[in-house]
């Protein structure tokens, strides 16, 4: 998943460029409008240059603090085509305020001009720096979002490998060697009691180990697949301990279509394998059914005394992969009788 934090603040360096911006224009500008009125000298020009930078250095600090604000006041979720408009009333009508007290406070005292050439004077001022402010709104804008482009861009390859890394931890959980080398060590002591069951076993270790290397590359599947890759992992699992494990599934035929990420239920029940004792008169009794959406797996606590090598990918791993496919969260409740996980269900296009 990508960050949702608020994708319209403006950045300093996108606030520096369009200052120094500002500077260019303004000596252009400046100069440009008195080499066209044959009015060409040192001290006005220069004057004329730091007055028009300071204006328009006083409309873009507003601009970028009123963007600033704005993405402020409204949630980063709320980003749609009014906000622009929003932000650019509020821009011009702030801007004519400011011109409007600039002309009286400063300009009236620099230039003595008749009324006539006042009022032509205000209404060229009011309109060249009115248009000033939409150019700087539009300058700052258009960075700040290309910015945000490319700061999302490197996020999105950011959170790809570090998806692939965490698909790449789930495969080799699944080809855990301890695994393998445990099911073949139950295989050997099968074929010679019992044929017949160890060509049960034999099959089921094959469809779990076909369903790994099926789902290597996927995102999601069904729950209908996972939950029958699940029934072959837990045939392997009582050929193992027997009857010291038990599993129990209530699930509604409606929900069979619903998604999530492969292994999740896998990883959850050897999860309970790993940390709980179990024996023939305290099973280790694991529970999955859906609640609101979600796939609940509910298993009793045992304890193990002795420290359990682990791996450290099978929670962590879930909880990382879900949150690279939806906003919702992984749960985890536990007690002292009980250890339950929610990992949320997707709901697929013929959901």
């Amino acid at each position: 998943m990508i960050d949702k934090g608020n994708i319209r603040t403006g950045k300093l360096p996108v606030f520096k460029f369009a200052v120094l911006l500002i500077m260019v224009i303004s000596i252009l500008y400046t100069s440009i409008f008195a080499w066209i009125n044959n009015n060409v000298q040192l001290l006005p020009l220069t004057i004329d240059i730091f007055l028009t930078f300071a204006i328009e250095f006083t409309i873009a600090s507003m601009v970028y603090g009123i963007i600033t604000l704005v993405n402020q006041w409204l949630p980063p979720v709320i980003i749609r085509w009014w906000r622009y408009p929003l932000e650019l009333a509020l821009i011009m009508v702030l801007s004519f305020w400011v011109l409007h007290t600039i002309h009286l406070l400063v300009r009236d005292d620099m230039y003595q001009l008749s009324a006539e050439n006042e009022a032509i004077d205000y209404r060229m001022f009011i309109t060249v720096n009115m248009a000033g402010s939409f150019f700087i709104y539009s300058l700052i804008s258009s960075m700040t979002l290309y910015q945000v482009m490319l700061d999302k861009s490197k996020q999105a390859e950011k959170l790809q490998k570090e998806y692939a890394q965490v698909r790449l931890q789930a495969l080799k959980s699944q080809v855990n060697p301890h695994f393998l080398f445990n099911s073949l060590s139950v295989l050997s002591s099968l074929v010679h009691l019992s044929p017949e069951t160890s060509e049960r076993f034999i099959i089921q270790l094959s469809k779990a180990y076909r369903y790994i290397l099926e789902q290597k590359n996927t995102d999601l599947v069904t729950l209908k697949d996972e939950l029958d890759f699940l029934d072959a992992f837990y045939y392997l699992l009582q050929i193992r301990f027997e009857k010291k494990i038990i599993l129990e599934k209530q699930i509604g035929s409606e929900m069979l279509d619903w998604l999530l990420p492969p292994f999740t239920l896998q990883l959850l029940v050897e999860n309970a394998v790993k940390h709980n004792k179990m024996s023939a008169a305290r099973p280790l009794v694991i529970r999955i059914m859906v609640s609101e959406e979600m796939i609940l797996v509910v298993n009793n606590r045992n304890r193990r005394e002795e420290t359990v090598d682990s791996t450290g990918i099978g929670l962590d791993n879930i909880k990382k992969r879900v949150s690279y496919l939806t906003d919702h969260k992984v749960v985890v409740w536990e007690d002292s009788t009980a250890f339950r996980v929610g990992v949320p269900l997707l709901k697929s296009k013929q959901s």
